[in-house]
């Protein structure tokens, strides 16, 4: 018995210890979102939409969420509109939709008959210990996304909301980073089963 409880007190001390190691200021989420690798070769021809960055309005210095346990906000270098666009211009490549990717000022986007845009409205995740020593890692991202263009009869615009979360003993950045890759590719393949439903796109014959 006593032998256990040494062992449990070590355990608490060294996690303890690590712990406030890996304490800082702040929590920094590492690279950039990027889509699981796909067995599906993307689609190739003449491309029948463009997908333009999303707007999205970022918080002061980047900040895109908190840890609440240590009470320090988590960055992001990224940009979350550019971010969005390209995953779901690689779904729809995926799916069979040759898309092109373009700046949301790019001329020449009126030329293609479909035009993706869209809106950032969340793109968070937040951190928070529980009751025990479990760490909870949420991300939430959602996107109103628009389309439009001489090949659409008549101009589509959905909201898509995703969450995901996962536990850990600790907050490390690569948790982060996977929550919020999880989710932001959720919302890409949502928007694009949606446009493909709505026969706003179809795939290559």
């Amino acid at each position: 018995m006593v032998k256990r409880a040494f062992r449990t007190l070590l355990l608490l001390a060294g996690t303890g210890l690590f712990l406030s190691a890996c304490a800082g200021s702040s929590l920094h989420v590492p690279g950039n979102l990027a889509r699981p690798a796909s067995a599906v070769p993307p689609a190739m021809g003449v491309p029948q939409a463009v997908v333009v960055d999303f707007s999205y309005v970022a918080g002061p210095g980047g900040v895109i969420g908190r840890d609440f346990d240590r009470v320090r906000p988590i960055f992001w270098q990224g940009d979350p509109g550019k971010a969005i666009a390209d995953l779901v211009a690689g779904v729809l490549g995926e799916r069979g939709v040759v898309t092109v990717r373009q700046g949301a000022d790019a001329q020449g986007a009126e030329a293609l008959p479909v035009r993706i845009s869209g809106v950032v409205r969340r793109f968070e995740v937040n951190t928070r210990r529980t009751g025990n020593l479990t760490v909870i890692t949420e991300a939430t991202v959602s996107v109103t996304v628009t389309a439009g263009g001489p090949g659409v009869s008549r101009p589509m615009e959905e909201t898509i909301t995703s969450s995901a979360s996962l536990s850990d003993l600790f907050v490390t950045p690569d948790d982060l980073r996977e929550a919020l890759m999880t989710t932001a590719n959720t919302v890409a393949e949502e928007t694009t089963r949606r446009l493909l439903e709505a026969k706003v796109v179809s795939p290559s014959s």
